[in-house]
């Protein structure tokens, strides 16, 4: 009979030595790949348009693969690829140096040629019950974007539309051409 493996805690998994990239589901590690060149690009893109407009509003903090405690007793972390929180959820200056307690507002996952649809909509799972309020499934190959919500049917957005932040990052709107470039 095997042995189960030990549960690895946020505060653990943080303390990690190698550089890889990690995230914690349920007490155990899982490497991430890392990401190709027009998963950076997109992602880039993104951080840039967003981050510029939450600073102008003064919404709240833009960021890039933060990492989120979702769970605890065992411990989930996730590090979307880009993430927003809200002033009113988390000022700046008490923005932690490790991991974030609880979901981002809003959760932005670009695919990669590898991503696994099982594992996409176990991590939306996860954001949702720690309380997101919106995610991105960002699509490169089908240049689309999945938006998902907590409580009702997902929508996409594709060729001619715009992304819209909605009530979670109000007034922000991105054109669907936009994110997608001529890549």
């Amino acid at each position: 009979m095997t042995q189960p493996a030990r549960v690895v805690t946020a505060e653990e998994l943080f303390q990690y030595p190698d550089s890889k990239y990690y995230e914690l589901v349920r007490g155990v590690p899982r490497v991430s790949e890392p990401p190709g060149g027009v998963h950076g690009v997109i992602a880039g893109r993104i951080m840039t348009r967003l981050g510029s407009h939450v600073e102008r509003l003064g919404l709240g903090t833009v960021m890039v693969e933060a990492g989120y405690v979702l769970q605890r007793a065992p411990d989930t972390v996730r590090g979307p690829d880009v993430s927003f929180v809200s002033l009113a959820r988390l000022p700046p200056e008490r923005i932690p140096e490790q991991f974030i307690p609880g979901a981002p507002d809003l959760a932005v996952e670009v695919l990669s040629p590898s991503s696994r649809w099982s594992e996409v909509e176990e991590k939306l799972a996860d954001y949702f019950t720690a309380g997101a309020r919106l995610v991105w499934v960002v699509d490169p190959e089908e240049r689309r974007v999945i938006v998902r919500y907590p409580d009702r049917p997902p929508k996409v957005v594709a060729a001619g539309e715009s992304l819209d932040g909605e009530d979670v990052v109000p007034g922000f709107a991105l054109a669907i051409a936009e994110l997608f470039g001529s890549r």
